[in-house]
């Protein structure tokens, strides 16, 4: 099921000097759509300490619902799906990804309602497919949070 040693190098050697509190997150859960609300629960409870709106926070919810959808279907059965949050002031990055054998040559379903909703919600949306892991990056910022 799902690896308690996981440690993705990637997401903690790389925190930038404006993180709140050094306030980095990372969450594993099955790589089932049942556990997608607890992704969510925490996207949203964690956008309000990066000073988001309402409207944001809710939006950013939408987001990593879709951004989980998206990854689902390309994840490898009994393996994990993986969620890093990155706190700065005025944004929320969440970087969420699945094991797929297929990564590099995988690609989210780019022309359905799932990414059309991801694209409209999310001030920076990024797909990355590496190795074996498909990742999908989304960025909320408040309105006039500096980039």
């Amino acid at each position: 099921m799902s690896d308690p040693d996981f440690v993705d190098n990637d997401f903690t050697n790389s925190v930038p000097d404006n993180v709140i509190d050094n306030d980095v997150v990372d969450i594993q859960v099955p790589a089932n759509g049942a556990y997608v609300a607890t992704l969510r629960l925490a996207a949203t409870s964690l956008a309000a300490r990066c000073e988001l709106t309402v409207d944001d926070i809710d939006d950013l919810g939408l987001a990593v619902d879709e951004a989980c959808a998206l990854l689902l279907p390309h994840a490898e059965p009994q393996s994990t799906l993986r969620a890093h949050f990155l706190l700065v002031p005025g944004a929320l990055t969440v970087t969420t990804s699945v094991h797929s054998p297929d990564a590099s040559a995988a690609t989210p379903d780019r022309g359905g309602f799932a990414w059309s909703l991801l694209s409209a919600l999310a001030s920076q949306v990024e797909v990355t497919g590496e190795g074996e892991d498909l990742t999908i990056t989304v960025t909320k910022r408040r309105e006039n949070a500096p980039a």
